[in-house]
Formats: structure tokens, sequence, C-alpha cells
């Protein structure tokens, strides 16, 4: 699916669910926009670290006004999406998913660390002093 296809298709997602965002801190409304992914690694069901290239993972990702929405492909196949609400401060971005097409893990609400240079952003998600997920993101033009 050509990426402005998907902008399109997940723009109007995020603007459609009608849902009152919680107000966004002023750190996090920067975040604001279009993200590709970059690369990413994730601790899978038997604790091992399965690296997103090795899945041919692509990503795209919006935020906007407290709403995100995502989609991610494997191989060009779908293999993920999912979107919801967004919060957050300077180091911390939690997301909240309403719609996913997996099953909801941490009573619904995903933590991750962050840091945003330039544009990149990249996410840590930790668990019981482990970091069990991480993603670099590109702010697309």
């Amino acid at each position: 699916m050509p990426i402005c296809r998907t902008l399109r298709l997940l723009l109007a997602l995020s603007s459609c669910m009608g849902l009152a965002g919680a107000a966004i801190a002023a750190d996090v409304s920067r975040l604001q926009g279009a993200w590709r992914l970059q690369a990413g690694e994730f601790i899978d069901g038997d604790g091992a670290v399965v690296d997103y290239a090795s899945r041919k993972l692509a990503g795209t990702k919006v935020l906007a006004d407290g709403h995100f929405a995502f989609t991610t492909t494997s191989d060009g196949a779908f293999w993920a999406g999912g979107s919801g609400t967004y919060d957050g401060d300077a180091a911390r971005y939690v997301e909240t998913p309403l719609m996913a097409s997996y099953p909801l893990e941490n009573g619904g609400s995903y933590e991750f660390r962050y840091t945003l240079e330039g544009d990149t952003w990249t996410l840590e998600r930790w668990q019981d002093g482990r970091r069990v997920e991480r993603e670099v993101w590109q702010r697309m033009p």
C-alpha cells in the first residue's frame, strides 16, 4: 500500500475515533506527526531478542491531538495495527490502544521511556528491570 494512502487511512482512523483525548503535556505534543519505523527489537515468548530486521518489519505511526494509529507489515504483509490514545511527559510516553489486532497486555496500557533527538524518536519499554521492546522512528516530512 503506498505510504500516502496509508497515512490518509491512519489519519482518518485517528480523527474518526470521536473520543475526547486527555490533555497532552507540552513535551509530548512535540511528537505529533507521522513517523516511519527505522529499527527495533523485542523479547519473544521464549525470552529471546528478536530484531525487527529479521522479521522484515516496516511501520507507520501517526500521532495527533492525543490519539495515535499505527500499522506494521512483515515482508510487505499486514502484521499488526492499532489505535487509541497517548499521553506522557518529557521522558515518558504511554499508549492506550482502544482497537488492536493483537491481545492487549499490562491492563491495556504500554509505557515507554523515550528520547527525541532532531527527527529521531527512540522508545524503550521495560518490564521487571529488563528492556522488552525498543523502537527507532524517523519523522516523515
